[in-house]
């Protein structure tokens, strides 16, 4: 019989006591144990005791245990580090996705609401994976309140076709967005007190907008992160006189746009102003732009406390034409579509609401979206349950590529060197999948590249999504593993040159005719 269950046999069933966290520590050789009791039926001093004592029974002999209690009730902080903790251990990225102000968190009668407000496009990422209901199950083990999550989608991103009558051209349209978007917010700040210099009373620019040159003035808002007062020794310029000791305060500014380190060197009599300054401040800060290291900071001469009303920034998501500029899809003829499927392939009713679907792989120069390249495209175009054009391009991902990763696709620099850049190449397969459900083998990885360069290049990707891994895993059971090759092989399909980006794409398109 296990802990828990002698702890039900107790009487502590589970609208009682719930079982937190279970840590060990090796420095100490302890396991400590927490447990959460709700506000309302709070545990007495016996009971937390003959917990205690059970739970000591169990592991006195493994190791040392701490067992602690803490009461569960509603408390939007801590319900705030709960959600921090899930994002976490499941959706490490959304920790940079959701802000503060993008986690709403009220108080209802036996429970609490919960809005986050987010994009499209993360909105039908989350929903594909049943978000709010993990997370409520997730919350549902650590509190005793009911628990409604709503995803809520920002209402202030627009189409370019919404604010633009005349068509754009799709080489030269995204900077068209931008200077709409420039146009359009318009970033709204309420200066305080000037604690600092002399507020020369500009309206600040978002740090995104700051030029790139040496002794350029600027006037910048955000809020403030990291902040240091050090202390450095200059040599004096003076010969044989002793070295200075001078005051260093430095801090990271943080808008809706960016971040820039920002320096001063304050006098004796300036350094209990600046010491008001704590993380999360909101500042106006004047100064100018300084080049160190080949990486730009503020030289500040002025600080203002500040309030920032604007919350998001809008963005314009462009329309391209229907032309094709660098990479052109291949029709499958009717042959080769034959060899490729039987005749007797088993009927499905899914085509009669979607009329396509685009399959596609990326090939990367590592695993990270926020950080790594993509340097190969394949996709594939479903119709009516046959496949009619293919797309594939390599794409010079501006870097060199790693040696693992060439190791693994066999895709080097000499091949790239000539391909086309992702600016070039991601209009042309927008409009591929224009329209069409989008698709791939665990969708979730190849999706969150997608979404980064579509954001950066004011493309919006919004379509529906259906993993063909969860459906492997749906419709396939029993396997080993649900690698794309051991799937393939159970279906009898053929992957030829696999870890190239079309290969997989076709590969997988072939899984999802024959499992949808």
């Amino acid at each position: 019989m296990t802990t828990l269950q002698k702890l039900k046999e107790s009487g502590f069933t589970d609208d009682k006591l719930k079982l937190d966290n279970a840590s060990y520590f090796s420095d100490n050789d302890e396991c400590v144990v927490s447990f959460v009791y709700p506000e309302t039926a709070p545990l007495s001093d016996e009971e937390k005791e003959s917990i205690r004592n059970t739970i000591s029974q169990d592991l006195s002999n493994v190791c040392n245990v701490s067992v602690k209690f803490n009461k569960s009730c509603f408390d939007a902080d801590v319900i705030r580090k709960r959600i921090n903790e899930y994002f976490d251990t499941e959706y490490k990225a959304l920790n940079m996705v959701f802000s503060q102000d993008d986690i709403e968190i009220t108080e209802r009668a036996n429970g609490a609401k919960i809005v986050f407000s987010c994009d499209n496009i993360t909105r039908q990422v989350l929903e594909n994976k049943d978000f709010t209901g993990e997370l409520a199950k997730f919350l549902a083990h650590k509190f005793f309140i009911d628990f409604d999550i709503e995803l809520r989608e920002k209402e202030n991103d627009v189409s370019l076709e919404e604010i633009v009558s005349k068509p754009e051209d799709a080489t030269t349209s995204l900077s068209y967005c931008l200077e709409q978007e420039k146009a359009l917010n318009k970033y709204e700040v309420e200066t305080g007190n000037c604690f600092y210099g002399k507020y020369a009373g500009e309206h600040p620019i978002l740090i995104a907008e700051m030029p790139r040159e040496n002794a350029k003035a600027v006037v910048l808002a955000g809020t403030v992160l990291n902040p240091m007062l050090t202390t450095f020794t200059r040599k004096s310029k003076v010969d044989g006189a002793e070295p200075e000791e001078r005051k260093r305060f430095t801090f990271t500014l943080q808008d809706l746009s960016g971040k820039v380190d920002v320096v001063i060197f304050p006098n004796e009599n300036a350094v209990s102003d600046l010491e008001k300054i704590e993380e999360g401040t909101q500042l106006v800060v004047g100064g100018s732009v300084s080049i160190f290291n080949e990486r730009l900071n503020i030289k500040a001469n002025s600080l203002s406390f500040a309030e920032i009303k604007t919350k998001e920034l809008i963005k314009v998501y462009r329309k391209v034409n229907s032309q094709y500029y660098f990479v052109n899809p291949q029709p499958v003829n009717e042959i080769q579509q034959m060899d490729l499927f039987s005749l007797t392939e088993k009927k499905t009713d899914y085509w009669d609401t979607h009329d396509s679907v685009v399959v596609f792989d990326f090939e990367t120069t590592g695993l990270d979206a926020n950080s790594c390249k993509i340097i190969e495209i394949g996709a594939v175009k479903i119709q009516k349950g046959s496949i009619i054009e293919t797309f594939q391009t390599l794409i010079n991902p501006g870097q060199p590529i790693p040696e693992e990763i060439t190791g693994i696709t066999h895709i080097d620099d000499s091949m790239v060197a000539d391909a086309p850049t992702i600016d070039q190449v991601l209009p042309d397969f927008y409009k591929f999948t224009y329209g069409s459900v989008l698709s791939a083998y665990n969708i979730d990885f190849d999706y969150q590249f997608l979404a980064n360069n579509g954001k950066n290049l004011r493309l919006l990707f919004n379509n529906e999504q259906i993993d063909t891994l969860r459906l492997a895993r749906a419709k396939v059971p029993s396997l080993s593993n649900y690698k794309l090759g051991t799937v393939v092989k159970a279906l009898n399909i053929t992957l030829v040159n696999a870890h190239r980006a079309l290969a997989d794409a076709y590969a997988t398109a072939k899984v999802f005719i024959k499992l949808i």
